[in-house]
Order: C-alpha cells, then structure tokens, then sequence
C-alpha cells in the first residue's frame, strides 16, 4: 500500500508535523472539556456508573453472562470512580482523555496511507477532522464506552497491519491482546474480523501471507466459540427484543454518514455536498492511491453491511455501535482532500476550511443545546417542592436510577404500573390506587413513558381522581403534581 509522494507536495520539515500535532490535541482536549457537564446525565450513563460500582464479583461475572455488553469498560471504569468520586465531571472524564488518544493513532493511519511514511498534511489533516468532529466530540463527552472502542478498533486495525507486514511473534501477540480486550468493551467490535479478512483478500502483498493471519485469525477465534454460540442463540431467539426498530439500509448508510458529519444535531442538506466533493476527489481523481480508497471503503462500508444483515433477523441499529467507522470517513476526506489539492490548492483548501468551520459551529450547538433528557432540572424542581407526604412515581421506572442519582434522598417512590398490553392494562386502576393510598400528593415523573403507557393510561386515572396541582416541563421529561381527592374503591 506504497507509492511515491507527488513532487507537487511539499513535505513537512521533520519536527513541524509533531509541534503541529500537538497543538491539535491540546485543542482537541480544551474542545472535549467545553460544556462537559452542560448535558444531564442519561440513563446508559449512569448504567456506566451502576455497573461499575457493583461488588468486584458482580463486575466479574457479568463477562460470562449472556447479554452483557461492555464488561470490560466497567472494570476499567470503576477504578477510576473509587478515586476520582461519581460526580457528572468525574464519570466523563475518562471518556474525554480516550477521545484525545485517538488523534495521534488516526495521525499514524493518515501517514500510512495518504502520506505513505512520510511527513506530509495527510496525516495531519485526519487528525484535525477528529480533533473537530462533533460526533466524536459528543461520545468524548459522554460516559460510555464508545470513544475507547474508536482508539481500541485503531489499534486492532494497526497492530494487525504491523504484524502482517513485519511479521514476529510480539506483533501478533499485540494484536490478539488488543482485538481480544475489544470484544468485551462492545459486542459489535467482533465485526472488525470481517474489515481484516477482506483487507487480506484485497491487498495483493497482504494475501501472499494468508497463512499467517488464517492462523492468527483460527488461534483467536476458537476460545470464543461459546461466546459466539451463545451471542448468536440470543439474537436468533424470537422472544428475544433489543428495543431497536428496524432500519432499511439506505436510512441506516444516511444516519451513519449525516451523524459523522454533522454530530447528533442535524444541519443544512447543502452540507454533505462538502463530503461528497471529497469523496469523489478520493475515488475519482487520477492518483495511485486506489488501494487507500479501496481498504478505507471496506472499513467503513462492511461493518453497516453484515450489521444490516443481522438486523433483518434482530433489530439492532444504533449509529453509535459504529462510530469506529468514523476515522475511515474522516482519512477518505483527507485522502480527497490531497488528491484534489494536487490540482486545485485553493478549492481544497476552501472545502476544508467550510468544513472544519461547520464541525465547530455544530459542535458548539452541541454544546449550548440540552439534547439528553434533562432528568437533572427536573429533580432540582421536583426536590424543592416535594412535600413530606407525597409519593413519586416514574414512568417508564428505569429512569428511577438516574433520577435519584440527582436526588438521593429518603423519600417515598414508587415504580409506574406497566400499561402497553392486557392484562396489564385492566389493571391499571387497581395498581394506582393502592400505589397512593395514604398519600396526600403525588410527583410523577415522565420519561419515554411511551415503553410503559402508550395510551396515558396512569395519567387518566390520576386526573379523575386527584387533582393537578403544578406541571413543569423540560426536555424529554414532564413533571406532574397532583393532590389525592378521591380513594375510594373501583
């Protein structure tokens, strides 16, 4: 995957790359830190914290329990916590350190495969593009384990490229630690095998040594044979429900693209006119780069294939499950990016600079926006109003945990009856009146209530027989206060 650089580009000086380098992951650490706390925790985050903080045992087992997914990121996490406490900021900030850690490894690809070892902009130019990104911007923010599968899924793909290519025991041993480590911080890293075999096949230096990697790739294969059986029982189950709807192909490439580019909040169409322009650069353009294009296409067009592939047996589409796919997009914009700007410097330079300037401007929305559901200001308001003989109830129950994680205190609550199918729903009336008897006023707290009550079935027996009192609202949480007037039997 070798070529000699275009004479057009002039290299870098040998200690500018680094001085460059670092200015952009100083920036890229101060950009993950702006706003860290500005969004509430969300009910994954402080699953991240709860399952961390569980008895050693526990944390332990949960590596052979069917349906566990990140165990290993518990673990890791959880040392952390006993020392730098379970505050917002504390829960985050290991994820902004893992964000900062995969600048420089996507630096290394984009020398590998744009640069070609040498101290070019290519390398630098991917590292900028994920210094900026919003979408990895948000998961360095965020307390969960997808900015450390983006630098572990780095390191997979590289370990495995520097032990093909050179050979020795050590470098296959790394790559084994690394891909092995990967599949218990998130189930769905088993799919970076597929992106390996097919760069072998592919690259014609690569499939001369078949033997080796059929032989790395069977060694790490066989002790993970009971996982794969029980993973694939589980998936192939018909009772089994991720809670994903199913997502057609075309909507799921969309997502993915509209995500990496614009972040979590969506911008103008005309903006992907910029990475369209890019990518045919890359793809189109005369150059001697097409084995680049080809193995960062695999990269990020075969993990969306087999996931689509098993969603149409289980549902199971989340852009974020492959967000390890982002520095193949990014490197193909750098690798556009200097193919076109062996033509056309200024056009180049004009479409990077709009581009950095719209991941900013979208990470800066990101930042002053209230996107995750605000449980926070709701427990502020419920807290300072709550009076001694008033029960709290949540629906749907499970954001319980991340509400009391904002008020912690000793107070009466209760989990909302479950209302989406009968007989659950005849039964409605009857649970919600033992649930308040004795209670002079009632909070409840709703939060995706949809999964629980689609039909508001709670909330009607509670305006025939109370009274509403005070209502407030944030985002994607609704609170309600009613004063009990009526306990008498159905």
């Amino acid at each position: 995957m070798t070529s000699s650089t275009s004479t057009n580009e002039t290299p870098l000086k040998s200690g500018h790359p680094r001085i460059v380098l670092l200015g952009m992951i100083l920036g890229g650490w101060a950009w993950r830190l702006a706003g860290l706390t500005t969004q509430s925790l969300w009910r994954d985050e402080v699953d991240s914290l709860r399952f961390a903080m569980r008895p050693l045992p526990e944390v332990l087992a949960a590596f052979t329990r069917p349906g566990e997914n990140g165990p290993l990121f518990y673990l890791l996490l959880r040392p952390w916590l006993q020392v730098g406490g379970q505050s917002e900021f504390s829960l985050r900030f290991p994820s902004v350190w893992l964000g900062i850690i995969a600048i420089p490894l996507i630096y290394q690809w984009g020398r590998y495969l744009i640069d070609h070892h040498r101290s070019g902009w290519g390398g630098l130019l991917a590292a900028l593009l994920l210094a900026v990104n919003p979408y990895h911007v948000w998961y360095s923010q965020e307390a969960r384990m997808y900015s450390l599968i983006v630098v572990m899924i780095l390191m997979v793909l590289w370990t495995f490229k520097e032990a093909i290519e050179k050979g020795k025991w050590w470098r296959w041993g790394l790559w084994y630690i690394f891909i092995s480590l990967s599949f218990y911080i998130h189930v769905l890293s088993v799919l970076v095998l597929a992106v390996i075999i097919s760069w072998v096949l592919f690259l014609p230096t690569w499939r001369r040594r078949w033997r080796s990697a059929l032989g790395a790739i069977t060694l790490l294969i066989l002790p993970y044979l009971p996982l794969i059986g029980w993973q694939w029982a589980l998936l192939t189950n018909i009772n089994f429900r991720t809670g994903h709807p199913f997502v057609p192909f075309g909507k799921m490439m969309q997502t993915l693209l509209g995500v990496q580019l614009q972040g979590v909040l969506p911008a103008a169409n005309w903006t992907f006119s910029l990475v369209f322009f890019l990518l045919g650069s890359a793809i189109f353009l005369p150059s001697l780069q097409k084995k680049a294009v080809g193995v960062l296409s695999i990269w990020w067009l075969l993990p969306p294939i087999i996931l689509y592939t098993i969603t149409t047996i289980t549902p199971l589409f989340t852009d974020r499950y492959l967000i390890w796919t982002l520095p193949a997009m990014l490197l193909l914009w750098a690798l556009g990016s200097r193919q076109l700007s062996l033509q056309h410097r200024w056009l180049a330079g004009v479409i990077i600079a709009g581009l950095t300037v719209l991941q900013i401007h979208q990470g800066w929305r990101q930042m002053t926006t209230i996107i995750k559901p605000d449980i926070r200001s709701a427990a502020i308001f419920v807290s300072s109003h709550r009076q001694p003989n008033d029960l709290t109830i949540f629906l749907m129950p499970y954001i319980r945990y991340t509400y009391r994680y904002y008020d912690p205190g000793h107070y009466p609550w209760a989990e909302a009856p479950y209302a989406n199918r009968e007989p659950d729903a005849s039964q409605v009336p009857e649970h919600m009146k033992r649930l308040t008897q004795g209670y002079a006023g009632v909070w409840v707290i709703e939060s995706e209530a949809a999964f629980y009550d689609r039909k508001g079935l709670i909330r009607t027996w509670l305006n025939s027989h109370a009274q509403l009192q005070t209502e407030a609202h944030f985002t994607f949480v609704d609170v309600f206060y009613y004063r009990v007037t009526d306990n008498t039997p159905e």
